[in-house]
């Protein structure tokens, strides 16, 4: 089959499962999928004849899909931790879009007593992604990532956990918390976890240093530019509420109110050990979610200029995460709160992308080799604080959204200083109006 018509085969199941994930299978037409796919009878015929071909492509499509991911990415010998998080993310994100679950139609389609009969073929489905989901739980526990666990059981959890609510969603109302603790105790049965990881308490907590304020804002916003502080607290009523100190200096956490909302805002510091002990008082003092952007160094000029950058994992070139997550090379941004702040932007049309961040805790130290690498890797941008604040986030549980927006240019021959010194002052209302928005949809 050529390329024109692979294309249109993926445009009719694009526009078909819309219609089995409203309708279930039963009440769908290839009538239906015609203009919903905008296509005439004969175009619709011409690649399939029946809305069960349709169906059994896109079952085995998605299973392909997945079996292939992680096929691909264990030959690249990446860590089994980002590859689970990966999963567990879709899983997740998959589990609170109840309005594009297939689970009905999918029950309604192997309950066709001829299918079922052939060979039983949901159990055949289920086989292909045990034997997927095997595969990786035995790569793991093979780098010693995992637990020595029993792996049909864990499966057996993982499954039926995930279509349990996928089914349950489309027939009453759940509550959104269910994925996460499904997800959280999935992670925490399978992933080892260091010595930090198992302890919450250190020698020295933020507690010790911090103490907690009533009634302070559960939704805070940081971000690493003090002139833009500054100006929104010179425009705006803002009140002093608590301070972070060290010996840098002391920095002033804001209570603030946007939309009736109220919430926090402060500085971060630069650099991952600074920008986590201010997140980690932070979360001392009582924050419960956090907002954090900032600048950031364009990689692939392309695919990320002049856009909102948001962080789908971030490559660990730092020291300050490997103390609070266990020692994967990457770490990934919570997919469903990304997708909060992809509406947003799409709803006002800011261009976006989303992508891969490289943490480094050494900015003179960004070398065409290791630039190269990274870029190799998929990184379309470089910062010096998403990955440790990511495993801050993780470890305290707090839920954070984060996004950068291009500051200087190293896709190019020469280094391209650009605005780098302005620290997003130019364009500050923009930046501050988008956190401002995403502390609301927490």
């Amino acid at each position: 089959m050529n390329k024109r018509g692979q294309e249109t085969r993926r445009h009719i199941k694009k526009s078909a499962c819309s219609l089995f994930a409203e309708k279930g299978f039963k009440d769908v037409t290839m009538k239906d999928i015609c203009e919903a796919a905008k296509l005439s009878r004969g175009g619709l015929y011409c690649h399939y004849e029946s809305t069960r071909q349709i169906f059994q492509e896109m079952i085995e499509d998605m299973t392909d899909r997945q079996e292939d991911m992680i096929d691909s990415k264990i030959k690249q010998n990446q860590s089994a931790v980002t590859i689970l998080d990966e999963l567990l993310d879709v899983y997740e994100h998959e589990m609170m879009d109840s309005q594009a679950s297939l689970s009905v139609a999918i029950y309604e389609y192997f309950s066709i007593p001829d299918i079922s009969c052939q060979k039983n073929a949901l159990y055949e489905q289920y086989l292909i992604s045990a034997n997927t989901w095997k595969k990786l739980m035995q790569y793991g526990i093979d780098r010693q990532e995992f637990y020595e666990v029993d792996i049909d059981a864990i499966f057996d959890l993982i499954v039926f956990s995930y279509q349990g609510v996928r089914m349950y969603s489309k027939l009453m109302p759940i509550d959104k918390g269910i994925p996460l603790r499904i997800i959280k105790e999935i992670r925490k049965i399978l992933v080892r976890s260091d010595d930090s990881g198992n302890n919450k308490d250190a020698f020295l907590n933020p507690c010790d240093v911090t103490e907690k304020v009533p009634g302070f804002p559960e939704v805070c916003i940081t971000t690493f530019s003090e002139g833009m502080i500054r100006e929104f607290v010179k425009n705006n009523k803002a009140e002093i509420i608590a301070n972070l100190y060290s010996a840098n200096g002391t920095i002033p956490v804001y209570e603030i109110q946007y939309a009736d909302k109220k919430m926090g805002l402060f500085l971060s510091r630069v650099g991952a050990p600074a920008c986590a002990a201010g997140l980690e008082e932070i979360i001392a003092l009582g924050a419960k979610k956090v907002v954090q952007f900032g600048c950031c160094g364009i990689l692939n000029q392309p695919v990320a200029d002049g856009k909102i950058i948001i962080p789908s994992s971030a490559v660990r070139d730092e020291g300050t995460s490997y103390h609070y997550f266990p020692g994967s090379e990457e770490i990934s941004a919570d997919r469903s709160l990304n997708e909060r702040l992809v509406q947003y932007l799409e709803k006002h049309k800011v261009p976006y992308v989303v992508g891969k961040v490289w943490t480094t805790d050494a900015i003179y130290r960004e070398t065409p080799e290791a630039i190269k690498e990274r870029k190799k890797q998929g990184c379309i941008a470089v910062e010096m604080e998403c990955s440790a604040s990511l495993a801050v986030a993780k470890f305290r549980n707090i839920p954070m959204i984060q996004f950068f927006y291009g500051a200087d240019n190293l896709d190019a021959d020469q280094w391209e200083i650009r605005d780098l010194t302005d620290y997003g002052l130019s364009l500050s209302d923009k930046y501050m109006t988008i956190a401002l928005e995403c502390g609301l949809v927490f």
